[in-house]
């Protein structure tokens, strides 16, 4: 496949119309207008966000578990929701095959004791996260997906496990567990998967409700819709009204207080609360006020100055409470609707009555030719006219600009996070830019970090004629490291005390990063592509990181060198890049 010389950058704008509005986007002054494309999805229900988001996301063979929970739950919300309308289309393609990889994907990962490992079934867990994978098996279930119901049997033993007998948690987030509030989490996590498995927990659920003060705003909001799905409406309404009490709405949306995103959860996101608020509200109380400026809210993403605002759990929280809204309160009559930019009209749609279709939803895509403009600091910007007339459902609209730069990036950035790769002869450390073919390469990367970085992502792109090679394969390490005995790595908590103190220091102490040919690394996962190395650290103290890896020279020619990335995977406004340019193979 022919990939892009650059990592591909995408800037959105969502909202709610309801008779006229202006969308700014402030884009990079070095654009390249004929080849970037403004994609549009509009209209009379939320679901045309949903669907807008599903340019953002698919589901791939690679990703952590949560990743593909989050890249699978919106197309699991359409696909439920394209089967019930006639008419409209939400999905180009048939959805099922990517539903299922995830489903593979998370059923593979089950580890002995019945959780869903983050990258394997041979790796760490929590109640949270394999509760969070369990509600995208229990959905794709519900929609026909075919799901083994051993796997969703051992995770529901696990998770009620969790509930009546808690083990301490040994993994890379154990930072987090320094706050009760964590395993409280995990405790609500568990019983919201039991009861939607059927198997409701109910002393778990009003031991919970005894400990509510105790809980995170987000906890204490799940919690509610818990109750409301066995009925206990009464109690659900306790937990909700002192919340709903503190909810502002300010013009046409609500706005949440601060303490909702008081507690730093190890898989962060600002949209999750807003989210959980929605469906809560919906589940006790279907007719209160704050459900259209709780929609508002959620929908609205304006900061198309700011790259990629939201994260994988703000998509995935997005689409579960819109989904919920759109199955609860049906659109109204659809209403004609126009985008205009650039001196033309870009999207025009008729009104379509109730009685043809219970909404409607179009897209577009056009090239940025002529449309571009002055910005502030310097900037292009692109300023697009809205409008909706007549009466009827208000339209929902999701803007997103595909970037493309006019020059392939070959300066380094540094947004928080400092990358450098260089690449050198095997036998020697001399930088180089050219080799022959057949000769091996090795390649070093350098990332330095200002301050504490979590759940971080360094991609490194190879030139086309280079190939990483795999050394895990070979039965000895060419450069074994201090620590090729690993003895930590191996043992077990019951090894750990029968070490007695030493040794249980010394098995904690290797929650964090792995081993790689006995050399210890921050980094937990890594990943040998024929295109790529990437590297997943969860958590990435302050100071300066090397890793390194071997490439053979497999085809002559003149090769893109392109950046190496990095970011952090909940928090992609902070990220880094190498410098580029080309790098050489001759022939043998």
């Amino acid at each position: 496949a022919v990939k892009p010389a650059f990592r591909p950058r995408a800037w959105t704008i969502a909202g709610v119309l309801v008779d006229t509005a202006t969308a700014e986007f402030q884009l990079p002054t070095e654009i390249d207008a004929d080849r970037s494309r403004l994609l549009l999805t509009l209209g009379s229900s939320p679901l045309s966000v949903i669907k807008g988001l599903t340019y953002q996301l698919r589901v791939y063979p690679y990703y952590c578990t949560e990743q593909a929970s989050s890249a699978a739950q919106p197309l699991i919300a359409l696909y439920r929701a394209q089967r019930g309308l006639k008419g409209i289309t939400l999905l180009k393609g048939d959805p099922k095959a990517d539903i299922q990889l995830a489903v593979s994907l998370l059923s593979r990962r089950q580890r002995a004791d019945g959780g869903i490992g983050y990258w394997s079934s041979e790796d760490w867990t929590t109640p949270w996260l394999s509760a969070y994978a369990g509600m995208t098996l229990i959905e794709a279930r519900a929609v026909g997906i075919a799901v083994d119901d051993s796997v969703l049997s051992r995770l529901g033993r696990y998770l009620r496990a969790s509930l009546d007998d808690p083990q301490p948690i040994r993994a890379p987030v154990i930072g987090w567990y320094d706050r009760m509030q964590a395993s409280l989490s995990d405790k609500v996590a568990a019983a919201d998967f039991l009861s939607r498995l059927g198997q409701a927990h109910v002393a778990a659920e009003n031991e919970l409700l005894r400990n509510a003060a105790q809980l995170a705003w987000e906890d204490r909001v799940r919690l509610a819709e818990v109750l409301a799905r066995r009925k206990a409406f009464r109690a659900a309404r306790g937990l909700l009204q002192p919340i709903w009490n503190t909810v502002k709405v300010e013009g046409r949306r609500a706005t949440v207080p601060e303490a909702a995103f008081s507690y730093d959860h190890y898989f962060t996101s600002r949209v999750r609360p807003v989210g959980r608020l929605l469906t809560a509200t919906l589940a006790v109380d279907s007719a209160n006020a704050l459900l259209g400026p709780l929609v508002e809210t959620l929908v609205q993403q304006s900061r198309a100055g700011a790259l990629s605002p939201w994260n994988t759990q703000d998509y995935a929280a997005a689409v579960s409470a819109l989904a919920a809204f759109d199955k609860k309160v049906h659109a109204g009559a659809a209403r004609p609707f126009t985008v205009q930019g650039g001196g033309r009209t870009l999207f025009a749609s008729a009104g379509v009555p109730v009685a043809t279709a219970r909404l409607t939803i179009g897209d577009s895509s056009v090239a940025l030719t002529g449309m571009l403009g002055a910005g502030a600091d310097g900037k292009s910007a692109l300023r697009l006219s809205l409008a909706a007339n007549g009466a009827g459902s208000p339209i929902y609209y999701y803007l997103t600009v595909q970037e493309v730069p006019k020059q392939r990036p070959v300066n380094p950035e540094d947004r928080g996070i400092r990358v450098e790769r260089w690449y050198e002869k095997y036998d020697a450390k001399q930088p180089i830019v050219s080799i022959a073919e057949g000769e091996l390469v090795r390649v070093r990367l350098r990332i330095t970090v200002p301050e504490e970085r979590q759940f971080l992502i360094v991609d490194d792109a190879l030139p086309a004629g280079l190939e990483a090679i795999d050394l895990s394969l070979r039965t000895a390490s060419l450069t074994p490291g201090p620590g090729i005995d690993e003895k930590s790595r191996y043992l077990t908590p019951e090894d750990a005390e029968g070490e007695g103190e030493e040794g249980a220091r010394q098995e904690s102490q290797w929650y964090y990063g792995s081993w790689d040919s006995g050399w210890w690394s921050p980094f937990d996962h890594k990943e040998m592509r024929d295109d790529r190395v990437l590297y997943s650290a969860t958590i990435l103290w302050k100071g300066t990181y090397t890793m390194t890896y071997l490439a053979r020279a497999t085809t002559p020619g003149t090769f893109i060198r392109p950046p190496a990335h990095a970011e952090e995977m909940y928090n992609p406004a902070v990220y880094g890049r190498s410098d580029g340019g080309s790098f050489t193979v001759t022939p043998k």
